[in-house]
């Protein structure tokens, strides 16, 4: 299913298809951590610790080689005000706020110039990484709750 997001979304890029499918990769990643939570929980080895180190090793050293490449390549191409608006964009998606920081700037994801702004992609994952840090407490949260609970625990 990740290998037809990734192509729909490229073909999307290319102007091939008319509608890209972000939105499964957000159910992907649901259903993934839903199922690795509550498989953890069920067998009590559950720990909201081990389960934010995991999504921080998985994700930083990729994320912060990219930002860097990305900084390295902008000094030497970009102008001034456009590499300004590059690093708010850095240090955006290394706390993963890109999605807030496009939204209070831009307005729309289609307005930016996309040469001008190497990592708009980002904002997805500011969301998925928002959904990381955000669900696992929900689901805790309401682990008590019986008639929620019987949804969330087996």
């Amino acid at each position: 299913m990740r290998a037809i997001c990734v192509f729909s979304v490229i073909f999307y890029h290319l102007g091939i298809f008319s509608g890209g499918s972000i939105d499964i990769f957000f159910v992907i990643s649901g259903f993934l951590i839903t199922g690795i939570i509550t498989r953890k929980r069920a067998e009590g080895t559950f720990s909201l610790k081990d389960f934010y180190i995991k999504r921080i090793r998985r994700i930083f050293p990729m994320l912060l080689l990219v930002t860097t490449i990305v900084l390295a390549v902008g000094y030497f191409v970009m102008l001034p005000d456009d590499l300004e608006n590059m690093a708010e964009s850095v240090v955006a998606t290394n706390f993963f706020n890109n999605n807030l920081l496009f939204y209070l700037t831009e307005r729309s994801y289609w307005a930016a110039a996309a040469q001008f702004k190497p990592l708009l992609h980002t904002w997805t994952l500011a969301i998925e990484e928002q959904f990381y840090l955000l669900y696992p407490l929900f689901l805790l949260l309401f682990k008590n709750n019986k008639p929620f609970s019987r949804y969330c625990w087996p």
